[in-house]
Formats: structure tokens, C-alpha cells, sequence
């Protein structure tokens, strides 16, 4: 079974007392910064709980919290030093840094908003400041007033510095600064409601803490906003599931103060971006980032949600921009598996679990199931063909060049390729041209006076093998598998071990040892070419 499936048959035993009338699971970010795939392993869990409660055949919502209402912490990498002067405002408050978006929260909020329709995720998205101002936590914030020394003390209890009796769980946004960090409430009026103030910048006033003039603590404002909305289920970082952190407090101030079970507690690990031999987590704020907004520039979506589905939430990733390529490969080979069981299963065949659990890792991790099993051309050889049959003049892939490749390496009747099957290998052929120029290698062949250069630092008999090869190509057809066959031929024919003709074609035509599949690649080449580059003993 696959785990989203196994923690939605968990979470509904816990409540079934309850018998909620929805099950609810949450997620959310504070948009500090960019929005990168370690942030979106929480969405994108949460998703996979969503689905697996659905799977279950119960009633569920997934929502998304922006907390847009947090204060900017700090000048960040990536922002103009002038920003020094908004530290200490709620996001939403803030100006966009490009002048682009209505604040700064929806500039970095709005790019991975925008993803979710590609990765299949539909949700409903509250903004924390629009929910403060709209009176949505009016009620809590007089609950927590109230119950003031209750959340004191449940705090207290993990801290090493216990908080002053005089502590109050509230933050004024003060009304002369406009920050909500440089504020101390300093009283509360149970009678009036109202709270008296005072702000580092001098400024100091009594007033009503409600439609947004007051914003709760994390540590408050999330035990809050799980009664608020009902939440059965969360995925959170291990910085708030550890022993002490703000879910243990959390579910203490839940129960005493909103008189609510918390949701469930669901962990999830860092994913780190590995970054030459070294393996650095994600933070917005140092700016080690790789932008969801950016992945689907390289790969498809559903890949994403294949990477980040397919292990438990706890099990630790390193993100390793360069293996995009293994990547695609396993999750194609999961789709074809996953047409082959369907097909077994139809036949009447029994599935094993393990293969029960394969159809179930490609329904979750892929939004639209097509009804056939799509054309899938390696994403290796895409990266080559993409750059070998790109027009530079008209600035784009002559997809007629490529479908000519694809014949000479007997990809089926690829003349008969439908709409969807075409459009799927140009998203494939564009995002690995990507991939390639940022993250992976360039394809360069070298010109014909370097290859002689490389040709004449070869043994002889590897230039005898190139001189028999060349009589070859003109003998055979230009296709990737005979050619291929041909080499490995040709070579043991005079003794050669093949690897070093292999290494000889890579160093007359890209100057390397290595390259990609040397049959494919040939036959991507004009053929004329390709003879000629053979033909270096003048």
C-alpha cells in the first residue's frame, strides 16, 4: 500500500469518533523568498494526503496558508539594501522588489501559485493577512488574550529563558512604524477588548487587536488556525516536529486553550541541492534555492511529484540538478510499467502488492493518466537531438529534423505520431535543451581542424579502425543500432578493442573521451558529414 493511502487510512481511524463532516489537510509557506522544491515537498505531500483520503472515498479539501502576515526578518541575498527600511513589516505590507506584483508576498507567491495547475494540485489558498484583516482570528486572539498565562505556561515549559509574567501572546502592528515585531503589549482590557501598546520606534496607543491590527505568535497563531479550519492533517519540517518545537506546544494549546485535537503529526525532511561534491539545504533566505517556478523549464511536472511521492516524507533527498536524466528514465520506466499492469489486470490476471504499488505511485504522481502509453524517446537522447536539430536563425527546434532522427533510430512508425504524443516529445525536447545549456553539458562538435589534431594524437590502430569505418558507413544504413553494430564490428575485425574506437569517434568529433549513445548520435549528424569527419588520413 502505497503511504498516502496507508496515513489517510490512519488519520480517518483516529477521528472517526469525530465523524468530521470533511477531512481537511493543510500546507502552506511564508513567501519570504522564492518558493523552491524543498518548499514544495510539503504542497505536494499534502496533495498526496489530499488524493489518499479521496482514495478512501471520504469528503476532503486541501488548503494552502500563505502566511503573508510575517514580518520581513532580515535584508536577504537577493533584495536592495533600501529594504533594510521595511524589516519588521508583515510581507503583504511590503513593496514588490521588481515593481511587479501588488507586495512582496505576491511576488514570490504568485510564480508558484501559478505551478500548481501543472503539478495537478488543486487547492483552496488563504492569505494569512487578508484572513487577520477579514476578522477571521478575532475570536482566538481574545481566547489567547484570555488564556494568556495558560499558552505562558505550556511555553515555558520547553524554554530555557521562561517567559515574564507580564508577556502577552499578541503582536500590534503599530500604527506610526508600521512594524509588528518592534511592539510590546503592555496590557489587556477584558472588558473593552482592547490592548495597550507601546512600539520601540516611540510610538504607543490603545487599541482594538482585530481586523489586523493584532497578529498572534507562530507558536499561537498555528494552533489557532488549526480550529479555525478544522485541520485533520499537516506535513511540517522536523524543525517544528522535534521534541519542544511548535507542534508539541501546538497540540498542548490546542487542546487547553481552542479546545481542538490537533491534526495529525506528519514529518517531512529537507531536501538538500547538491551542489558540486557538496550537499546544502534549500533556504529562501541564503538563497540556495532551486525555484519550483523553474522546474518544469527542464522536466514535466509529474516527474516532480514522482521524486518527491515515492519515498516516505521523512526519508531525507538530495537533489542533484545534474541526474535529471536518470530521473525521467525511472519515472518512464514506472509509466510503462504501469500500462503493462493495467493491461494484466484487465486480462483478468491477479497483481501482486508490489506491483498493486507501482499503479498507485504513477496514479499519485501523475495529474492526467493518458489513455495509451505515450511515445517516450529517452530524455538522454532528447538533450542531443535537441541541440543538434535547433535552427538557430529562426531560434527553435526543427521538429521535421527530428522526426527524420527519430526514423533513422526506429523509434515505430513515427510518421503516424499523434497531436498529444508530439506535443509531449517537443515539451521533452525543449525542457532537455534547457536542462543541457544550464545544468548538464553542451553539445559542441569541434571543427575540422581540431578533429585532425585529435586524430593525429590517436595509436595506429585506431586509425586504422577509422579509415576501415569510414569504407563501412558507406556500405551501411545510416541508423543508430547499425551503426552502432558496425563499430563494435568493425573493430573487433582488426583487433581492436572496441571501447577504443569508441573513444576515437568521441575525440574526432567532440574532442572528449565520452559522449552520448555513439549510434544514436551518428545517425543524428548528416550522414555526408559524418563521412567526411571519418575521413581525417588525408
Amino acid at each position: 500500500m502505497h503511504w498516502t493511502d496507508a496515513m489517510a487510512k490512519k488519520i480517518i481511524k483516529k477521528r472517526e469518533k469525530q465523524n468530521p463532516e470533511k477531512y481537511l489537510v493543510a500546507c502552506g509557506i511564508t513567501p519570504s523568498g522564492h518558493i523552491h522544491i524543498g518548499n514544495a515537498r510539503e504542497t505536494i505531500t499534502a496533495d498526496g494526503l489530499y488524493k489518499g483520503l479521496l482514495n478512501c472515498n471520504v469528503n476532503s479539501e486541501l488548503i494552502f496558508i500563505a502566511d503573508t502576515y510575517d514580518p520581513l526578518r532580515k535584508v536577504y541575498p537577493f533584495l536592495p539594501e533600501s529594504y533594510e527600511k521595511y524589516v519588521g513589516m508583515p510581507l503583504s505590507e511590503i513593496p514588490c522588489p521588481e515593481g511587479c506584483c501588488k507586495n512582496y508576498s505576491d511576488h514570490f507567491l504568485n510564480p508558484f501559485l501559478n505551478s500548481l495547475k501543472d503539478l495537478g494540485i488543486e487547492l483552496t489558498l488563504y492569505k494569512a493577512d487578508e484572513c487577520y484583516k477579514d476578522g477571521l482570528y478575532d475570536e482566538a486572539i481574545v481566547l489567547a488574550l484570555e488564556n494568556r498565562e495558560k499558552i505562558r505556561d505550556i511555553l515555558n515549559k520547553y524554554r530555557k529563558d521562561p517567559l515574564n509574567e507580564d508577556w502577552y501572546p499578541l503582536n500590534i502592528l503599530c500604527e506610526s512604524c508600521g512594524k509588528l515585531n518592534t511592539t510590546e503589549v503592555i496590557n489587556y482590557n477584558p472588558e473593552e477588548k482592547t490592548v495597550d501598546y507601546r512600539c520601540s520606534c516611540g510610538h504607543s496607543n490603545t487599541v482594538e487587536p482585530f481586523k489586523g491590527r493584532g497578529k498572534l505568535p507562530w507558536r499561537v497563531d498555528w494552533p489557532a488556525r488549526w480550529s479555525l479550519f478544522k485541520v485533520v492533517a499537516e506535513p511540517m519540517g522536523k524543525d517544528h516536529g522535534t521534541s519542544g518545537g511548535s507542534y508539541d506546544t501546538g497540540v498542548k494549546i490546542a487542546r487547553a486553550v481552542y479546545n481542538y485535537q490537533a491534526p495529525e503529526k506528519i514529518i517531512y525532511e529537507w531536501i538538500q541541492l547538491k551542489i558540486g561534491e557538496k550537499s546544502v539545504p534549500m533556504s529562501s533566505s541564503s538563497g540556495v534555492v532551486f525555484a519550483v517556478k523553474d522546474w518544469t523549464k527542464i522536466c514535466h511536472p509529474e516527474v516532480l511529484r514522482y521524486l518527491l511521492l515515492r519515498s516516505k516524507p521523512s526519508k531525507h533527498i538530495d537533489f542533484d540538478l545534474k541526474t535529471i536524466p536518470n530521473l525521467v528514465e525511472d519515472y518512464d520506466e514506472l509509466e510503462r510499467n504501469y500500462f503493462e499492469l493495467i493491461d494484466k489486470m484487465n486480462n483478468g490476471q491477479e497483481l501482486n502488492e508490489n506491483e498493486r504499488d507501482k499503479i498507485r505511485l504513477y496514479e499519485i504522481s501523475t495529474p492526467k493518466i493518458p489513455d495509451k502509453l505515450p511515445l517516450q524517446i529517452p530524455y538522454r537522447f532528447c538533450v542531443v537531438i535537441s541541440q543538434i536539430a535547433y535552427n538557430t536563425e529562426k531560434n527553435e527546434i526543427d521538429m521535421d529534423r527530428v522526426l527524420e532522427i527519430l526514423r533513422r533510430n526506429n523509434y515505430g512508425d513515427i510518421d503516424k505520431i499523434d497531436k498529444q504524443d508530439f506535443e509531449r516529445l517537443k515539451d521533452r525536447l525543449y525542457m532537455a535543451r534547457n536542462w543541457a545549456l544550464n545544468y548538464g553539458e553542451v553539445l559542441t562538435i569541434i571543427d575540422l581542424k581540431e578533429a585532425i589534431e585529435e586524430y593525429n594524437k590517436l595509436n595506429e590502430r585506431q586509425k586504422e579502425w577509422i579509415n576501415l569505418f569510414k569504407e563501412r558507413l558507406k556500405e551501411i544504413e545510416f541508423q543508430g543500432i547499425d551503426l552502432h553494430e558496425s563499430i563494435y564490428n568493425s573493430a573487433k575485425e582488426i583487433g581492436l578493442n572496441p571501447k577504443e574506437a569508441f573513444l576515437a569517434s568521441y575525440r574526432i568529433f567532440l574532442g572528449k573521451n565520452y559522449g552520448p549513445k555513439l549510434g544514436s548520435f551518428l545517425s543524428s549528424l548528416d550522414r555526408d558529414f559524418v563521412i567526411d569527419r571519418y575521413s581525417l588520413r588525408r
